[in-house]
């Protein structure tokens, strides 16, 4: 279901800025969830709108079935 070459893309961008993406799939959901490292870069993360957009784009799912986590968040 979920574009592999997509992720790792996603994957590379936030790992420069110091984050992880961690990806699952259940079912027809896709749980996305971004953690922040030691040496992340609070200024370089967009706007959640924006992650899960550029995330449907990435992964070739519909946005609607991305569940998406930002660092501290509950």
């Amino acid at each position: 279901m979920v574009n592999e070459e997509g992720l790792q893309e996603v994957r590379t961008t936030l790992e420069a800025d110091g984050y992880e993406l961690n990806v699952q799939e259940a079912g027809e959901r896709v749980a996305a969830q971004i953690v922040a490292g030691p040496e992340a870069c609070e200024d370089c993360l967009v706007p959640k709108p924006l992650m899960l957009t550029m995330l449907q784009q990435a992964l070739g799912v519909p946005e609607s079935s991305i569940d998406l986590r930002y660092p501290n968040e509950d």
